[in-house]
């Protein structure tokens, strides 16, 4: 066989899933480091189980799952190797000697061909394994590695798909001859370990593969067993001198049976002195039992009274406890949840109307400030406009009729010069005439460009204007719309806190209810289980009652009080001394009997010092057994081929107790010995003193007792220092103590509960308030968007009327930009004529004149242009006038308005203010209910807990009264059992009493 493919996922350094082929031929596989290589052989290792994480170079197997995939925080990652093996011709035969299979494993590698390539084989070669084990010509192993986040793992193997363990597949393994323990992979330094190695541990390795050390590991397990043959051998001969041992003790104690026989007569007299005794002590008994019957009786008669009274007071306070009960429901929680949510309303409406007039406060602020601002701008302008009315007024009355009285002087004189010039020109008609013609021109072109200059300024000064307010009016829009986006996302954003304190609301509604009902469910189990505790605790008392009488009746209260008292050199109850298979417990208990309850202590002195003791404190009566006094019968000892069918041992060869107490056991138990079964042994009653497995006793005297076998719940055990407590019992302490735990918990949920329902109740107040708030944040949100659209429709008129007069001023502009440098264009040229035909005067009469003329038009047209300037000058100030008195308008109404907005701001103040004192007292006037409905609900809830403590204290002076009358009954049928049998006993006895 040979490795055809190995398939890793998620394995080391293998994040996804990734199969290597071994093709045929493939002999190496090589890569720079780091790259993978050895994990592929990791993969291997971990696939067929053949190394543990530190041979894979890891510190445990979750750290073999790739990092990047154990990092993404997935609940369970898990990494995958699956190995698939091409069976050859011979595969899967099971060896034929150890030796064979040794030297063959010695000869595979991994991918296990002869020439050492591991892939040189066909693909196509017939199927020789085991066709129930592989029924294909591949043979898959798949292990898989499932890793939580906790870091636990689990680890599974899978041969062709279906599970298998570890063992299993190493089995598959070594049929294919590969060993875990053997040299099929050599590891990253195993070569160097080889070499390092000392001779003997490298003649090891050589053993190994060469299947020598497979017979030396069977030469080491005959070797071991043949030393437990002799160890069982020499266990054997122990054994046989223990028996010797023992038949000579039997021989002694025949001896003493014959000394035995001698005392028994002796014993028998001074039992008849012991039966004289106790019947004048079990008089006594009856006396002193008639005594406390009687009393007992007038006791339960005065706890039967009180009984009545205390049902009588508990019917009368659970009546008032109801009542009190009606009374705090009525009063109660609805209306005080009530209460408490119109206290979170109007403290909520409260603080949103103070919040809106703190808005107001600030509004009104920012308004007196605008206004403010607005009257300095307004004063500011009335000043220019007063300045510039006075220079108006300046220009049109000094400036103006200066300007045009020398303007008309020098027009006069320029006349004057004319008509000179005209005389002058009388022959030349027709050049002064051209000459004229020209001046008239250009006079007539000038007064068609002047007023397009003027207007031209003007309409350039309206430009600049309706540019300004447009600017304004986009930066208020800007403003608006930044003011109407960020008023819109605050109106989205109290929405949906409006919405998510809704959601929150009702989930605390849901969550108050849920701790309500959570709340009333674990009193009703916390009822349930007190009820449940109190009957259980009934019964336990009665059997603990039963228990204490046995007790009584065994001598171990006694033994306790002793116990207690400390007193020094007490060992313990016999019972308590030996252990017993359980096989031989109940036989050896009935043939113990009473004997077990006795008390071994050190020696007679410690005995003597108890008896005092028990009589000072009158405990009762115990019996000592004390160690240097106490005497045992000697046994005869049978050897085993002369013991009866069905004799077990003699009873004291069967307990198990230290070799201080042998003694004692001898003593309990005499000769008694065990048989296995009742007719077995019948056939040798008067022989022994004889116990069966099933309990029957034979006495030596012929007395028989048997039947069937109570549980004896209440007998003394061995092994035990109390009396066998019954299952019964038992359970009882069990389930109290399950209630008990339960009850804790169930108080600790109540108080919890508890805690929830103040929570949930405050949290719901809380979210009444939130609520309200939210609502009302969210309507006044609507009405500042509401405010904020109104004002931006109002300003996008305006913008728009403004930028219709702009457009329709450029248009203007531009039309006289056009006409203005054509007019000035030809009045340049007519100048430009002018000036030519003036020069090409020659006469110098003319020349003088047309000098003076043109002194006398250039002083013209100096007074002129500063004529046209101070008009220009007074059109200027005239539309600054109109300008200044636009922006004073504006300003007014500006100022009118925010005067205003000052009136209703006031005015809203002031009804919020009236609102907000209503509110204060409608608060005032519901917190004084709140708080007289919680003085009265705190006085009714004291009243009730009180009364309800009251009850639950006579409930348990009830219960403590009837335990006590029902353990009275019962001690008192107990005593009149006792009485009867008793009276009985002294009957029979006294007629057998001896004769004086």
């Amino acid at each position: 066989m040979y490795i055809k493919r190995v398939e890793l996922s998620h394995f080391k350094s293998f994040g996804g899933t990734t199969q290597v082929p071994l093709l045929p031929g493939f002999t190496v596989i090589s890569g720079p480091n780091g790259s993978g290589k050895s994990n592929i052989l990791d993969g291997l290792l971990f696939a067929l189980g053949l190394a543990g994480s530190k041979g894979m170079r890891a510190e445990r197997l979750p750290d073999l799952v790739n990092q990047n995939v154990a990092s993404r925080g997935r609940s369970t990652i898990e990494a995958s190797v699956t190995v698939t093996f091409a069976l050859e011709d011979g595969d899967g035969d099971e060896p034929e000697e150890l030796n064979s299979s040794n030297g063959n494993a010695a000869e595979h590698s991994t991918n296990g061909d002869s020439n050492g390539n591991g892939n040189g084989h066909k693909a196509d070669t017939q199927l020789a394994i085991a066709p129930q084990l592989v029924p294909f010509n591949e043979w898959t192993v798949t292990r898989k590695l499932r890793v939580t986040q906790q870091g636990t793992y689990t680890s599974t193997y899978a041969i062709n798909g279906q599970p298998c363990t570890l063992n299993e597949l190493h089995e598959q393994l070594h049929r294919l001859r590969i060993y875990p323990e053997g040299y099929n992979v050599v590891l990253q330094g195993d070569v160097t370990s080889i070499i390092s190695m000392n001779p003997r541990e490298r003649r090891e390795i050589i053993d190994e593969l060469a299947g020598v050390a497979a017979f030396d590991r069977k030469i080491n397990q005959a070797k071991d067993k043949l030393n437990e043959v002799k160890e069982h051998e020499e266990r054997f001969h122990i054994v046989e001198r223990e028996l010797t041992t023992q038949r000579d003790r039997l021989a002694q104690d025949r001896l003493k049976a014959e000394k035995y026989q001698r005392l028994k007569g002796e014993f028998q007299q001074k039992t008849q002195w012991e039966v004289v005794l106790i019947w004048r002590s079990q008089a006594r008994q009856v006396e002193q039992l008639q005594a406390q019957i009687q009393t007992d009786q007038q006791t339960a008669i005065d706890l039967t009274a009180q009984l009545d009274g205390l049902r009588q007071q508990i019917a009368t306070a659970t009546v008032e406890l109801e009542r009190l009960n009606q009374r705090v429901k009525a009063l109660g929680e609805d209306e005080q949840l009530a209460l408490q949510s119109t206290l979170a309303t109007r403290e909520a409406e409260l603080r949103q109307w103070q919040r809106q007039e703190e808005a107001l406060v600030a509004a009104s602020q920012e308004v007196t400030a605008q206004i403010e601002r607005t009257q300095a701008d307004l004063q500011e302008q009335l000043s220019s406009l007063e300045q510039s009315s006075e220079e108006h007024t300046h220009v049109k009355t000094q400036v103006l009729p200066t300007l045009q009285l020398e303007c008309d002087r020098a027009s006069q004189a320029l006349e004057q010069s004319r008509e000179q010039a005209n005389q002058v020109a009388a022959a030349s008609e027709a050049w002064v005439q051209e000459q004229t013609t020209l001046r008239h021109q250009i006079e007539s072109l000038l007064k068609t460009l002047e007023p397009q200059r003027t207007q031209q300024a003007r309409l350039q000064e309206r430009l600049s204007q309706l540019q300004d307010k447009i600017q304004e009016h986009h930066t208020v829009l800007e403003e608006t719309e930044r003011s109407l986006a960020t008023t819109r996302e605050r109106s989205v954003e109290a929405q949906n806190a409006l919405k998510v304190e809704t959601i929150h609301l009702e989930t605390v509604q849901n969550l108050l209810a849920q701790a309500e009902q959570e709340l009333q469910t674990q009193q009703d189990t916390q009822t349930r289980l007190l009820n449940e505790q109190r009957d259980k605790q009934r019964q336990l008392d009665k059997l603990e009652a039963q228990t204490q009488a046995m007790q009584e009746a065994q001598g171990t209260g006694a033994t306790q009080m002793l116990l207690n008292a400390g007193l020094k050199g007490v060992c313990g109850l016999v019972a308590q001394l030996g252990r017993v298979d359980p096989q031989y417990q109940l036989a050896l208990e009935i043939a113990a009997g009473g004997r077990l309850s006795q008390l071994v202590v050190e020696d007679d002195q410690v005995a003597a010092a108890g008896i005092e003791l028990l009589k000072q404190r009158r405990a009762g009566r115990a019996t000592f057994l004390p160690l240097n006094k106490i005497k045992a019968p000697q046994l005869n000892t049978l050897p085993a081929w002369n013991r009866p069918t069905g004799f077990i041992d003699y009873a004291v060869n069967l307990i198990d107790c230290d070799d201080r107490y042998q003694i004692v056991f001898a003593y309990v138990f005499g000769n008694t010995v065990v048989f296995k079964t009742l007719a077995e042994a019948r056939r040798h009653m008067g022989q022994y003193r004889i116990v069966t497995l099933d309990g029957e006793l034979l006495e030596s005297s012929g007395a028989m007792t048997g039947g069937s076998v109570s549980t004896r719940q209440g007998g003394l055990r061995f092994g035990t220092v109390q009396p066998g407590e019954s299952s019964e019992a038992v359970g009882l302490r069990e389930r109290l103590a399950v209630i008990e735990q339960v009850l804790s918990r169930c108080q600790e949920a109540i108080a919890q509960a508890v805690t929830q329902v103040k929570q949930h109740s405050q949290s719901l107040s809380n979210a009444h308030q939130r609520q309200r708030e939210a609502q009302l944040q969210t309507e006044q949100l609507q009405q500042q968007i509401a405010a904020l659209v109104t004002q931006e429709a109002h300003v996008r008129t305006q913008l728009s009327q403004n930028t219709q007069d702009l457009a329709t001023a450029q248009a203007q502009l531009q039309q006289l930009d056009q006409d203005v440098p054509v007019q000035e264009a030809a009045v340049a040229e007519q100048r430009q004529i002018l000036a030519e035909l003036e020069q090409s005067q020659t006469h110098r009469e003319w020349q003088q004149i047309q000098a003076v003329i043109r002194t006398q038009e250039t002083e013209l047209g100096d007074r002129q242009l500063a004529l046209r300037t101070a008009e220009q000058r007074l059109q200027d100030l005239e539309v600054n006038r109109q300008r200044l008195q636009e922006r004073i308008a504006q300003l007014r109404q500006r100022l009118q308005d925010y005067r205003s907005q000052q009136a209703t701001h006031i005015q809203q103040r002031s009804s919020l203010s009236a609102q907000s004192a209503a509110l204060l007292e409608q608060i005032e006037h519901t917190r004084t209910a709140l708080g007289e409905l919680e003085h009265t609900l705190a006085a009714e809830k004291q009243a009730r807990d009180r009364a309800e403590r009251q009850l639950r204290d006579r409930h348990t002076q009830q219960q403590q009264w009837e335990w006590q009358l029902q353990k009275l009954g019962e001690t008192q049928q107990q005593r009149q059992q006792e009485l009867a049998a008793l009276q009985e006993q002294l009957a029979t006895q006294q007629a057998e009493l001896p004769t004086p």
